[in-house]
């Protein structure tokens, strides 16, 4: 049976904003799922999930039609936000959204300092089993419906939040690592997000060792990449790995030709177009900084 409700409606974010309000919510666990460059192009937000203690809510952050009632809901209201490991999911609001959650209470920190093994499972009251990550971890959430089971797996981190930060904040409190908890979390929260693809070119393996005009090339090979997967909505490891553009560079394959022919090699996946690809070639070629650019 279900045990949450499901929100499709903006009307219906701003009842459940009015509800925190007028129950004067303290606070109440938040998570998302959502899309990071694994089945399209890109940092989406699917889901919000929320629990107040009492009650699991669900938001179809698709099936809304503005951001402002998501903005009054979890960045204006003044209860605490329960997250676990934050980081990556303010990044998704911020890129995505245009806002992030405030106040946050991030019990990761918390566990950290603590430095308690294991991730949200291990620190679960109830112990049970996350053999279920696996089977959902890659699971395409900006598909519609999402069946029975996703939401259920999606509801089920929530549920044990407050139940997490209530053993963590006791134990810093009994251990005096509650001021630097605070100061660590106040730093998370207000820390500047950004989210730069095109930069990351320094993780094709190997880079630093490279000779200057293979850097280069790699430089153009992953902004090429990066063109191709944002013009055909990819993932960019659909267009090609990170290991297939250290090969590349390795064999020196310059021209639009060569370097389809080795993308194409054994794909399963529809081909790379040779037109297209030449196409993100030429203002890779063009866009990608001719010298190295320090802090990536």
């Amino acid at each position: 049976m279900r045990d949450y409700a499901l929100i499709q409606s903006d009307s219906d974010v701003a009842s459940l904003a009015a509800h925190l309000r007028d129950s004067r919510c303290v606070r109440a666990a938040v998570d998302i799922e959502g899309e990071n460059n694994l089945h399209s192009y890109g940092i989406r937000v699917s889901l919000i999930q929320i629990f107040e203690g009492r009650r699991a809510y669900v938001i179809d952050v698709l099936a809304l039609s503005g951001r402002g009632a998501l903005a009054s809901l979890l960045q204006e209201s003044s209860w605490l936000k329960v997250m676990y490991d934050a980081a990556n999911d303010l990044l998704a609001f911020q890129h995505d959204l245009g806002f992030s959650p405030a106040p946050i209470l991030d019990v990761a920190i918390a566990a950290q300092l603590l430095r308690k093994p294991g991730g949200l499972s291990a620190l679960s009251r109830s112990g049970r089993s996350r053999s279920s990550k696996d089977r959902f971890q890659k699971a395409n959430w900006m598909r519609r419906p999402l069946s029975e089971d996703l939401l259920e797996y999606a509801v089920s981190d929530v549920l044990g939040l407050p139940d997490i930060a209530d053993d963590l904040l006791a134990e810093l409190a009994q251990k005096k690592l509650l001021a630097e908890f605070l100061k660590k979390n106040w730093e998370r929260q207000s820390a500047t997000r950004s989210w730069d693809p095109l930069g990351n070119y320094v993780r094709i393996p190997g880079y630093h060792r490279m000779k200057w005009e293979d850097r280069r090339l790699a430089r153009v090979l992953w902004y090429a990449r990066e063109f191709y997967a944002m013009q055909f909505n990819l993932s960019p490891e659909m267009v090609a790995s990170k290991q297939l553009l250290r090969r590349i560079v390795d064999e020196r394959a310059g021209d639009a030709a060569a370097i389809v022919r080795l993308l194409n090699e054994g794909r399963k996946r529809e081909p790379i177009s040779l037109r297209d690809f030449s196409a993100c070639l030429e203002k890779a070629q063009r866009d990608a900084p001719a010298q190295e650019v320090t802090g990536k």
